[in-house]
């Protein structure tokens, strides 16, 4: 059931950048590490950086009610934690 579930996430977002603009993201990954009780979301908006590879951002998630806002990743265990999941994610791809 489990997969289920995870499979009728939700794929796009919206997100408010610095400017006030509304972008519109693909959720890559949702996820809780429970080391640090967080929950984090990776996506893109399939930007291209300089080395030709697509940009992925991440943020700590916090759920309000059926509200969702993003905060930045404060440590650099946290950080680390995230790179090992994002290659994790990106040798099942």
């Amino acid at each position: 059931m489990g997969n289920e579930e995870s499979k009728k996430m939700v794929d796009k977002i919206f997100v408010i950048d610095k400017d006030g603009q509304e972008r519109e993201a693909e959720v890559l990954s949702v996820f809780k590490i429970e080391e640090y009780k967080n929950n984090y979301i990776l996506y893109t908006f399939n930007e291209i950086d300089s080395d030709n590879m697509i940009k992925i951002y991440a943020s700590t998630l916090i759920i309000k009610e059926d509200m969702y806002s993003f905060e930045s990743i404060e440590t650099e265990q946290e950080w680390n934690a995230i790179k090992d999941i994002m290659r994790d994610l990106s040798q099942e791809a």
